[in-house]
Formats: structure tokens, sequence, C-alpha cells
């Protein structure tokens, strides 16, 4: 499911802090964040409503995904106590039956588990659910931190999946859940992760306990994996014609920017830049809109009459 801002449980606590799969995706993606979520939470936007919608979605496709492990029990609904959490886990494991949210903790980090799967006498295969057609390396990173855990806390694990969307699926009445998800066994790249799960807890400890925010330059990283909720903060400095809107710029717009060039209109004339770009350096200069007129009687002396025209729009939906 896709990572949330929002919080699950209070993984912060002041006497004991833990890190949640959640925030420990977000401190892999900025140590600036990281800060923020354990410091000063409050100061972190709520999601809008296209985040909330795809939350929302992540959710239902979760729910839909308990469907090829039926039976189950979901652990804690509605109980946010973290030691009450984890100790109805510990009882709940021994009916030896699939659990949906069970939660453990080792060594600072928290997990829920989407789902466990009993394998055997006392082994347990481990599924994250996700709302995505592909493996990528956050979902790898998000499974290596839950083997880490889930491993220190005494389960056994048998095998990790990754419980994706078919691609080719196509829907026709009802859904169909082994139609419509994948089980892509991903062991042994989550299983090679988890070693350096350790270590990169404890940067992440150092990192919550430092008393100012540390200062982390904008980045390809502001969205990716996902789009930090702190990127109007963190790029408010930047000038309406920025070097960022630069036209398919690629690594180019951070390397400016790592020069200190802001404004597009402050690129240097030998800096290397294709037609377009430079197109729009000079109308940042000198303020006056570009207009090819030659290049527009071309096309349109190219049009054959009658003519036709197609517009379509594309949008996500949960219905």
């Amino acid at each position: 499911m896709s990572m949330s801002f929002e919080s699950e449980v209070e993984e912060a606590r002041v006497d004991a802090p833990s890190i949640s799969k959640s925030t420990f995706l977000m401190g892999c993606q900025c140590r600036k964040l990281l800060w923020f979520r354990y410091n000063a939470k409050d100061q972190i936007p709520a999601p809008d409503a296209q985040q909330q919608a795809v939350f929302d979605q992540g959710h239902e496709v979760g729910q839909l995904a308990r469907q090829l492990f039926p039976g189950g029990i979901e652990v804690g609904q509605g109980i946010d106590d973290f030691d009450e959490l984890l100790a109805l886990t510990q009882q709940t494991l021994k009916q030896r039956r699939p659990l949906y949210e069970a939660a453990f903790a080792f060594n600072g980090g928290y997990a829920r588990a989407d789902i466990l799967k009993p394998v055997g006498m006392d082994e347990w295969d481990l599924v994250e659910v996700k709302s995505t057609t592909s493996v990528k390396g956050i979902h790898l990173h998000d499974l290596a931190f839950q083997t880490f855990v889930l491993n220190g806390a005494g389960i056994k694990l048998r095998k990790s999946f990754l419980s994706r969307i078919n691609p080719e699926f196509v829907r026709r009445g009802p859904i169909d859940p082994k139609q419509f998800f994948v089980l892509e066994d991903v062991t042994a790249r989550a299983s090679a992760l988890s070693r350096e799960i350790e270590g990169e807890l404890d940067e992440m400890f150092k990192t919550m306990g430092l008393r100012q925010c540390p200062d982390v330059p904008i980045g390809p990283h502001c969205d990716d994996p996902y789009p930090c909720p702190l990127h109007e903060m963190c790029w408010s400095f930047l000038p309406d014609m920025n070097v960022i809107g630069l036209y398919r710029g690629g690594k180019k717009r951070f390397r400016l920017l790592s020069k200190g060039i802001t404004a597009l209109k402050d690129i240097a004339d030998d800096f290397p830049l294709t037609d377009n770009q430079e197109i729009q350096r000079r109308t940042a200069i000198t303020g006056q809109p570009h207009v090819d007129k030659p290049a527009i009687r071309a096309v349109l002396d190219g049009i054959k009459y009658p003519v036709s025209f197609l517009d379509f729009e594309t949008f996500g939906t949960n219905s």
C-alpha cells in the first residue's frame, strides 16, 4: 500500500522511541523529513484530497488482498496502545491462522505486517501488499525492514512476498483476487537488504536526536519514491522562473542549483542547453514570449480540411 504520512500508531515515544516502517521509509527518502516527523510533526502538512484518495485506494487494495488468505484474524483493530498491540499479537500467533496487521518490535524498529501466513509447524510467510504493478526498490526496503524486525522478534520467516497488481488483469464483473494479484517471491532480495537495516536505524536515531533540523539540499529525492509533504517548505526559496522548470532538464537542473544558480535568467551563456531550454533562458532574460511564426504557419499549411479533433483524459478512480 502506498506510504501514508498519517500516524498509524504513535511510533515515537519520549522514553523509548521506535521507528515504524512508514517512518523508516521517510528516513530512507530524506533525513530532514525524518527529523520533522519526530521533532516537529505538527509542521508536516496533512495529505491533500488527491493524496488521501491514493491512501484510501491502497487501503482498499489491502482489504482485497486478504481474500487470498481467508479465515484470518485482524490483530488489534481499534487499539492504539503500543504495548497492548505487541502483547495481543503474541497471543494471536498461537492460533496459527493468517494474521492481518500483526505488530512486532525489535531494536528500535516497529512493524505491522500486512499479512502473515502460517507455514508448517512454526514458520510464517510474510506478504506485503502494494497497489502497484511492479516491484520497486522502496518495496524491497519496506520488506527488508519488516524482515529485520520480525526475525529479531523471534518470528521464523520462510519466505517474503510482494502482493502486487497484475497489469494484464481486465475486470469483467466482480474482482477475482487470484486474478487481480501477483504474489512475487522477493525473499532473497529482502533478506540481503535486511542486513543493512540495523546500521540505517542507528543513523536515523542520530538524526532524530539532533537539536536542529539537518540541512538537506533539495534534489530528485524530493519526489522519489513519493512526493514529500515538505516539498512546498523546502522549495519556497526558488524564484518564479527557476531552473527546476527546465524542459526535460533531468540532472542538469540540480547541477545548476549546486552552483548556486536558481533563476533561468542567470544561466551562463556557455552552459550547455538544448534548443528548447535556450528558448526558456532567453525568454526569462527578455521577459518577452517566444512565438515561432514560420513554424506555426508551416503546421497550419499542412492541415487538410475537413479536420476532426479527438481529445481524451484519464483519471484514477476507486469505483
